[in-house]
């Protein structure tokens, strides 16, 4: 039987893709590559410009030798709105991240946002989320499970078709020892751009940017963009830094009173400098109350 050192050696130096750690041992959750299906996920100040709740859910996963690696991701809001006036959202958030057999990290939070308009195209959103954070080990000589409180502020600013935002994440910064070794939840910060262009009466072209400034580790950058036909059917690419491509195609559904979109995602090594395990795939859901 592996001692608690050998176990915990293994985990941390498995080839996981999802677990980011320095030498310091700093964790930074993984996101989705079509994460602008659920922008909660990304700036907790995040209020759509329409509809009166939303729900977003997205699944990434591996398969044969990695089918343990996976990550979950939920978020559902209420939200509140006035005539030219101010809109806010109280939202619950889940996440959970599966690293292989042994480890486990769910998240849950609450979130409150509001967005309030500066001119009658532009308006100005902020929030901030608080919950807690759990770390769990189940290996065949060790268990334990920690829970934290962790939290995260943004704010952001649209214009028309245009919005740009900051958020900073795991915000109080923690440092626990589960077993034999020290795991920092560490604070680290996104920005993020999101615009979109008509290109004639049934085409439209969409693109997003995204940074995350991970300190201790390589920053991560997000350069993605979408054709979208009709605002029924999309394809695009999003090149992801350092880890690599990924290709999805989003169908959407507009009745009238509510929207569906139901995407799938492909992530690839290519043009990856690295050598990452990076290959997975993600169900992306998303449904919206007007």
């Amino acid at each position: 039987m592996l001692s608690r050192a050998s176990i915990l050696f293994f985990l941390w130096t498995m080839p996981a893709g999802n677990l980011v750690l320095a030498q310091s041992n700093a964790y930074y959750p993984d996101f989705l590559s079509v994460y602008f299906y659920n922008m909660a996920t990304m700036n907790p100040g995040y209020i759509p410009s329409e509809g009166r709740a939303d729900f977003a859910g997205g699944y990434k996963f591996r398969t044969g030798a990695f089918k343990d690696i996976s990550s979950f991701s939920f978020s559902g809001a209420k939200i509140f709105r006035k005539d030219l006036g101010p809109a806010q959202a109280l939202r619950a958030i889940l996440y959970n991240e599966q690293q292989g057999p042994y480890i486990n990290m769910p998240r849950g939070y609450l979130n409150y946002a509001i967005s309030l308009p500066i001119t009658e195209d532009t308006r100005i959103f902020s929030g901030a989320c608080l919950g807690m954070a759990g770390i769990y080990f189940s290996a065949p000589s060790a268990t334990t499970s920690i829970l934290l409180p962790d939290g995260a502020v943004g704010l952001g600013l649209a214009h028309r078709n245009t919005s740009a935002g900051v958020s900073a994440f795991q915000v109080f910064n923690q440092e626990v020892t589960p077993l034999l070794a020290t795991l920092r939840l560490a604070r680290y910060y996104q920005f993020y751009v999101n615009s979109e262009k008509e290109l004639g009466l049934d085409w439209k072209l969409k693109g997003y940017v995204l940074w995350r400034l991970l300190p201790g580790v390589p920053d991560e950058v997000s350069l993605g963009g979408a054709l979208v036909y009709r605002e029924g059917i999309s394809v695009g690419a999003v090149y992801r830094y350092p880890f690599g491509t990924s290709f999805f195609g989003t169908f959407e559904v507009d009745s009238g009173k509510d929207k569906l979109w139901l995407s799938f995602c492909l992530n690839t090594a290519a043009f990856s400098p690295s050598l990452r395990l990076q290959n997975s795939m993600e169900l992306s859901l998303a449904f919206q109350v007007r």
